[in-house]
């Protein structure tokens, strides 16, 4: 129960407005994927693999937001110990029971996030620069990740075959780099679209996102929950694209 009231009071301070509203949707949520979960399979190696690519993915991307954010002069994720590979220090205790409860009750639009790495914006220089840097740091991980894994599934799907286990990792790997990178796009904030927007914006556009960033979250649940099939489908058009250009058998794969 301390655990408990730890997180509830945490999220509190994080959510001052509205937070028992908030929490009761997350735990609604989360009580709706558990009751799915008794209708679906076993666990597979497919959803492990797809879950530790997930939590690396997540933390290289947050790492990416720290270190760029030090280079533009502002210190705040180095002293808090973030700039780290080490996943459990950018574990946000909801963001990574979510994508967990989603796996197992069968849905393949996974929803997950890490905890924020903490920047002062006021302390970057330049300040627009580096706003619009820190903001793309992470979708420039996904995106490289994303495009190395797939000249590696190009050149040594040759040699290997298909029911490996290092290109099965190196599928995921490419899968949900590419997706983490398209869905952080979306210019809502907190996502790093939103931030991209804000960098480039004038006081009208900003005061409007400083205003709705409270809501973030929820928007973006509302967004997935909604229109789950129109963004599963446009983002596997671009998956297979990039397959396709690589000149990768996607039958192979999908």
């Amino acid at each position: 129960m301390k655990i408990v009231k730890n997180y509830y009071d945490r999220f509190k301070v994080l959510n001052p407005r509205y937070s028992e509203v908030k929490l009761g949707i997350i735990a609604a949520i989360i009580i709706y994927f558990i009751a799915r979960i008794f209708f679906t399979t076993k666990i597979s190696r497919d959803m492990i693999i797809s879950f530790a690519v997930f939590v690396i993915s997540m933390t290289l991307h947050e790492v990416a937001h720290g270190y760029v954010a030090y280079k533009f002069g502002d210190d705040t994720a180095k002293r808090k110990g973030r700039i780290t590979l080490n996943p459990l220090k950018h574990i946000d205790l909801t963001g990574i029971i979510l994508p967990i409860l989603i796996l197992l009750s069968g849905f393949k639009f996974l929803v997950g996030w890490a905890k924020p790495v903490p920047v002062n914006f006021y302390n970057l220089r330049p300040h627009r620069l580096g706003l619009f840097c820190v903001a793309i740091a992470g979708i420039v991980v996904n995106f490289t990740l994303a495009l190395i894994s797939l000249v590696l599934l190009k050149f040594l799907g040759k040699h290997l075959d298909i029911e490996n286990i290092f290109m099965t990792i190196l599928l995921y790997i490419y899968l949900i780099n590419l997706l983490l990178g398209l869905f952080n796009l979306i210019p809502i904030t907190p996502l790093d679209g939103g931030r991209i927007v804000y960098s480039f914006s004038g006081e009208k556009v900003r005061e409007f996102y400083n205003k709705i960033e409270r809501y973030g979250i929820l928007i973006i649940f509302v967004i997935v929950y909604f229109g789950s099939s129109f963004l599963t489908h446009g983002f596997l058009e671009i998956v297979e694209f990039f397959l396709r250009l690589a000149g990768i058998n996607i039958s192979l794969f999908l």
